[in-house]
Parts: structure tokens; sequence; C-alpha cells
């Protein structure tokens, strides 16, 4: 599709999302809120859907940051708008297919282990002592496979492909931008009904805002910040966006990104983007260490971090040294944030010792440690904001490795894909989002929720551009 295309879709996001916004303001009720929001959005969406269905994909990779607004809370689990907009896309591709005569399934080893990994789920649920928790997680991962063979299902051509990179980059252009206004709107005392920001993360905390746009916090804003990060630079440096999106909205909208990045303060985050650096050196050297890209990625890292700093700098006047604090984790013995997460882990420990093979139950971390309380506390359920232990307490030794299998099958076959193909535009997604999934699972050694939307679309579009790759027709096609 060409740059006006591109342009056109992306006024038809934002538009759609700045009527849900004012939408969101007329109502005060958050149960009408979410209905009217959510339903309105599908039936809007669902005629374009029902005729081009990876049109629904384009609008699912817009909404994926959309995590608080709209959404709806269900016993303290969020449905949210591609919850409904994902399981539209799969009825609309499934009757399109009947329609025609012709539903086709893509060739996908993958998805074998996608429901190897949802069946070693199921073995921890006869035990788990809070049966109804379990059940409603293990229906959110019944969604979240969905949402993987979705993806996969509709994406089985270069154009479908990018048309959900090209909603993923939109979206990522909205929250964005918004990230700024949250920093820079609390810092001058705007409301949080204006900013948006959750008690917690206004500048009363670390004398400057923690930047969440619409994620339920940082630490989400800045583990699907790699997606959208990735794609365009990885795409930049191997010149490659200008056929999804235009190079220089590109370029900005990395800086943008990186500056959200750094203003979200997550600690695993920063440790995911290291590897992710050393990594993406380590395999494009030959591309990277050219003067034009040295000199051009010296000019981005200045800008960003100078734009940081400034940022910081404008803030209270304990700003820079809360920063840096944090950075050198000093709260390490008095801090909630890291005293919580190791005795969460020390807790998980012990959980799986008890329960080695299957697990104490899906979910039930939490009713565990809190005394199994007959509903939920108004706090939440405790989790170990580790994902490999939790995955080690609630599905034992069969779930983390079925987890790590499947982690492991997908990277191997991006490999695969990356030196098959010839196809460049594909080679620089597969290499893009391949990252993306690397930078998140090693964040994922600091939070803990299995059902992340995001992380299961990526680990869908990543092999739906694998599959593209891999068909003949790719082959020796760029």
């Amino acid at each position: 599709m060409k740059t006006k295309e591109t342009l056109v879709l992306g006024a038809y996001l934002v538009a759609v999302a700045a009527v849900m916004g004012v939408i969101l303001k007329l109502f005060v009720v958050p149960l009408s809120q979410a209905l009217v929001v959510i339903l309105g959005a599908t039936v809007l969406f669902l005629p374009i859907i029902l005729q081009r269905p990876e049109f629904g994909l384009a609008l699912v990779g817009f909404f994926l940051p959309f995590e608080r607004i709209p959404s709806l809370d269900i016993g303290g689990m969020s449905l949210k708008i591609n919850h409904v907009l994902i399981l539209v896309v799969l009825v609309s591709y499934i009757l399109a297919g009947l329609i025609k005569g012709k539903l086709k399934i893509p060739r996908d080893p993958i998805k074998i282990f996608v429901l190897i990994f949802l069946f070693s789920l199921t073995l921890s649920l006869p035990v788990a002592i809070n049966r109804a928790r379990a059940l409603q997680v293990f229906a959110f991962m019944i969604l979240m496979v969905l949402t993987y063979l979705t993806v996969t299902l509709v994406a089985q051509d270069k154009k479908s492909i990018i048309w959900a990179v090209r909603g993923i980059l939109w979206g990522a252009v909205v929250v964005g931008v918004l990230g700024l206004f949250q920093f820079f709107g609390d810092m001058v005392g705007l409301p949080a009904t204006i900013t948006l920001l959750k008690k917690g993360y206004d500048k009363s905390t670390f004398g400057f805002a923690r930047v969440q746009a619409l994620s339920a916090e940082p630490l989400y804003f800045a583990n699907y910040i790699f997606i959208p990060l990735l794609i365009g630079v990885v795409g930049l440096a191997r010149g490659q966006i200008e056929k999804i999106f235009p190079k220089w909205a590109t370029v900005i909208l990395s800086i943008i990104l990186l500056i959200n990045f750094i203003l979200a303060i997550s600690r695993g985050a920063y440790i995911g983007a290291g590897v992710v650096l050393i990594l993406f050196l380590a395999v494009q050297a030959k591309i990277i260490f050219q003067l034009k890209n040295i000199l051009a990625f010296i000019l981005i890292v200045a800008i960003v971090f100078t734009g940081s700093y400034l940022a910081l700098l404008k803030s209270e006047p304990r700003a820079i040294d809360e920063f840096i604090a944090h950075l050198e984790v000093q709260d390490r013995q008095v801090g909630e944030s890291v005293v919580s997460r190791l005795n969460a882990s020390k807790q998980a420990l012990e959980i799986f010792q008890d329960h080695p093979l299957f697990g104490a139950g899906l979910g039930n971390f939490g009713p565990i440690v809190q005394n199994d309380p007959s509903v939920r506390p108004e706090a939440g359920w405790f989790i170990v904001n580790n994902e490999y232990l939790e995955l080690l307490a609630e599905n034992g030794v069969v779930g983390l490795i079925a987890f790590a299998v499947l982690c492991l099958a997908i990277l191997i076959r991006s490999i695969i894909s990356y030196f098959r193909s010839q196809d460049k535009l594909l080679k620089a997604l597969i290499l893009g989002l391949s990252l993306a999934l690397i930078g998140i699972l090693v964040q994922y050694a600091t939070f803990s929720t299995l059902y992340i939307f995001h992380i299961w679309f990526l680990i869908g579009l990543l092999a739906a551009v694998c599959n593209v790759a891999l068909s003949q027709k790719h082959k020796l096609k760029n």
C-alpha cells in the first residue's frame, strides 16, 4: 500500500480513538463506559471486518495498548475491546471462507506447541483451591490461544501482515503522544481525570510522572513498546520501513517511544532492552557499523537522552535523584517494589516444592498466599512478579517446560525463516518481532501475567510472518 493509504488509515484510526475518548467523557458510570464503547466500536467496525478481515487485524494491532480504556472488569480481570474484536475477526474470516467455499488453513507447526502449552495448564485445575479463579484464568488463556490462531489464519499473505503492522504503528503514535502528555500534564498540575494517570504514578512518588499511557501499569507500557519500537528501528536499519510506514514518521515515532520507555521506569524493561541491543548489534553488525548509520544512531540517542534529562530537570528538584536511586535499586532492602518481589519469589518456590509436577493451580498463587478469601480482595490477587516462578508455582515443572518449549520453537522457526527467505521486508519483520519477543521474555522475569494480549498477538504475528516467509511463493520474491 502507498504512503497516502497509510496516512488515510492512520487518520481513520486516530479519529476513532478520539471519538471513543469523547464518548467516555459523556458517561460517568464505568460499566456504561465500557459497554457503550466496546459494543459501539464493534458494531462500527463489523461491516468492514466482514468484508476485509485483514482490516480487523489492523484494528486489533491499533488497539494493542488500549488496556484500561475501554475495558470491563469481570471478577478482577479486564475484558478489553481487543478481546471482542479478535473474536469478530475470527468469526468473520471463517464465515467469509465458508461462503467462498475455500477456508484456507495455513501450515503452522507452532500451533501444536501453543495447544500443548494450553493443555499443560489444565493439569493443575483439579488441585486448585480456588477453582473459580483457575477456570477464569483458563478462559482468558483460551482467548489468548484464539488470538494466536486468528492472527495466523488471517495473516496468510504479505498484504495482511502489512495491514497488521501498520495498525500497530498507528496505535503506538497515539499512546506515544499520550505518554508525553501525561508527563508534562502532570508536571503542570493537570488532574488525573485528564492525564489518565493512575494513583501512585503521578509526581507524588518520584517527583515526576511514570508514564503509562492506557496500559495498566508503566511496566506493561514499557513491555508493549518493545513491539512497535523494534519494528520501526529494524525497519529503518534495513531500509524496509517505507514499505509499511513513512520513514520520517518512523524516526519521530521511535524517538517518542524511546523517551516514553525511559520515563516509564521499568528496570526489567531496561534489562530486556540491554539484551536486545546486544543481540541487534551482533546480528546486524555489517549494517549498523557503517558511518551514516553510526552517526544517525548517535544523533537519535543524543536526542532521546537529552529530551529525557530535560524532562526530568523541569520536574520537581528531587526527580533526577529519585530516578537514579530507582535504577541503582537503592530501595532493595526497604522499597516495596523490591522487597515484595523477593518475598513473593520465596513463596512461589515454597509452593513449587509442595507441588513440583503440575503446580498448585492455575491463577492460584494469590488465593494460596492470601489464605483463599471467598471473594477477590479489594487490592486484587497477589502475583509473583516473575512469570517463570509463577508458572512453576501454579503449573509446576510441566507448565514451565511447555512454555519454554513454545518460546524456543517460535524463535528457532524465526531463525530458519530469516535465513531461508529472500524477501527483504519479511526478513526485517522477522528480526524486529523476534527481538521484541526476546525483550519481553527477559522482562517477564520481573512481572507476571500470563494472559497479556499484546504478547500473544506478537507471538501469532511472528508465526504468521514466518509462515509466509517460508511459503514457496515468497522464497524468491523481494
